[in-house]
């Protein structure tokens, strides 16, 4: 939807163009946390490269099989081949896979690294966000009330429908100052000596605040084929399932010491022979 910049024989995409602003975005800016918290410069740039690149990947291999696996329910038929498009899901999985492996590899506390770098990510989803409403994907369903915006669908119908894209961006944007005000709160309890919370609680909160996000958003989606009943389609169920998971695991490490005095505070990751 939004034009393509030409400059003589020159042409960018403003869809890439924006996508490679949120990378760099997020990556900046997950390196800087991870440096300052104690990471070598080394180790902090390879590992967001890595959560990077193998973001990239789980997001494209995640799409294509959600797709395959919708015609295979539709048609009966199972065509399998990489889709141009992205899933946040699959990127968010390829990069806890990066994350935990090279972290773990050299001796960084896990937890605390995950609380560093995933503050950074829905400030670089917001951006991101906005990469839908220039290719005119996760087109939502029509409104006659005053959020509509008169936006096309994936066949070029226009109409006046709900910007998820704009509000799934201002979501995130949300999440991320949540995630910075949560952290602040746990590191003036700790350095007061009281000590509230766990390692790996920004992380977990991340994943409750998004899945919750996600799923009210998908009843303004007019995107998803496979319905259950009425408004309710399987993306409610699987963001339902990632929720409570996260609420378990949160409950569980708060019940299971999360309480107790940690060596280890949000910022002040230690990698040993750094």
């Amino acid at each position: 939807m939004l034009p393509t910049i030409e400059i003589g024989s020159f042409r960018l995409n403003v869809y890439w163009l924006i996508y490679c602003l949120a990378i760099v975005a997020g990556g900046m800016l997950g390196f800087h946390r991870l440096t300052k918290g104690g990471v070598s410069s080394r180790h902090a740039l390879i590992g967001v490269l890595l959560i990077i690149w193998a973001g990239v990947a789980g997001s494209v291999l995640f799409k294509s099989l959600v797709i395959a696996l919708r015609d295979l329910a539709l048609t009966g038929e199972l065509a399998w081949q990489l889709d141009r498009g992205s899933a946040f899901l699959g990127a968010l999985a390829g990069a806890i896979g990066a994350g935990w492996f090279w972290f773990r590899r050299h001796g960084v506390f896990l937890g605390r690294a995950f609380d560093l770098w995933i503050v950074p990510v829905p400030l670089g989803q917001a951006i991101g966000r906005v990469c839908c409403l220039a290719a005119a994907c996760c087109h939502c369903k029509p409104t006659a009330s005053w959020l509509g915006l008169y936006l096309p669908d994936h066949d070029g119908f226009w109409a006046m429908r709900y910007p998820t894209q704009l509000l799934g961006s201002a979501a995130d944007l949300i999440i991320f100052f949540a995630l910075l005000r949560l952290e602040r709160a746990i590191n003036h309890r700790q350095a007061g000596r009281s000590y509230w919370g766990f390692p790996g609680m920004l992380f977990v909160a991340y994943i409750l605040l998004y899945s919750a996000k996600r799923f009210a958003i998908e009843f303004l989606r007019g995107d998803t084929t496979l319905r259950l009943a009425g408004a309710w389609t399987l993306t409610h169920v699987f963001y339902a399932m990632i929720f409570l998971v996260a609420l378990a695991l949160s409950l569980w490490r708060w019940v299971a010491g999360g309480r107790k005095t940690s060596s280890h505070v949000p910022g002040t990751c230690k990698v040993p022979g750094t």
